[in-house]
């Protein structure tokens, strides 16, 4: 068997029972494979989806991988970022020898703006319209929110337009502007794929009149490479 010394691409999702997230993922983090010129495979979180990280570990331990970098598909350092991951990849590493390396996630910086920005511009089949809420699924951790709110106030910033965070799980949510905006306006979903929590929320919002931009998905291909090639110059650097 070949030893593969690049380190193959995992991209890792939460998961969702809406089986249209498994595509969403798989083709994201495919594309970001196809940018890197690497192997790429996505890996979830949660037991109702598969495969998980170790399932994806092994699988490249048998095709010959020795060490992979794992690229969170999330926004904010919250507890899938800092407990649920770091965990999965220890018992995947103990489980199938490879050497795992956790990269920073998607975050919400300066080049997600970039693909913010583009992603209402690019919105063909639906002019933005009215203020925008740019709706994420919302932590237990304040910083994270906070996070959020802050990339809210940058994209308004950037594009000149009315721009509020709202959360699916915790305050301030999505109904209460809906129920509070005298006009209808535009949802932009802070999602990597659709899911259950955005099927709701596209409900809600439609039924107020207000439309519904698409997830993010591919789009968000460069910023997974590019958390790739950090982490790989990290491991670069420490083995010089």
């Amino acid at each position: 068997m070949m030893h593969t010394e690049i380190p193959a691409l995992i991209g890792i999702a939460h998961g969702s029972r809406n089986p249209a997230a498994a595509v969403a993922t798989e083709s994201l983090v495919a594309k970001a494979g196809a940018i890197l010129g690497v192997e790429a495979h996505a890996a979830y979180l949660e037991d109702f989806a598969s495969p998980s990280i170790p399932e994806v570990a092994g699988a490249l331990a048998d095709h010959g991988y020795s060490s992979a970098i794992a690229v969170p598909l999330l926004f904010t350092e919250a507890y899938h970022a800092t407990e649920d991951a770091p965990s999965e990849l220890r018992d995947a590493t103990l489980a199938h020898g490879l050497d795992l390396v956790q990269a920073d996630v998607i975050g919400t910086g300066e080049d997600l703006v970039d693909v913010l920005e583009t992603h209402l511009a690019g919105t063909e089949d639906q002019s933005v319209r009215g203020e925008i809420v740019l709706l994420a699924v919302g932590s237990s951790r304040p910083g994270a929110n906070e996070a959020v709110e802050s990339l809210a106030t940058t994209l308004a910033k950037r594009t000149g337009r009315d721009v509020r965070a709202r959360f699916a799980t915790c305050a301030p949510r999505l109904n209460d502007r809906l129920e509070a905006a005298t006009t209808p306006g535009t949802v932009l979903p802070l999602f990597t794929a659709p899911g259950l929590l955005l099927d709701k929320a596209r409900e809600r919002a439609t039924g107020a009149s207000w439309q519904v931009l698409a997830h993010l998905g591919d789009a968000l291909a460069p910023i997974v490479a590019a958390r790739y090639e950090t982490a790989l110059e990290a491991i670069s650097a420490r083995e010089d």
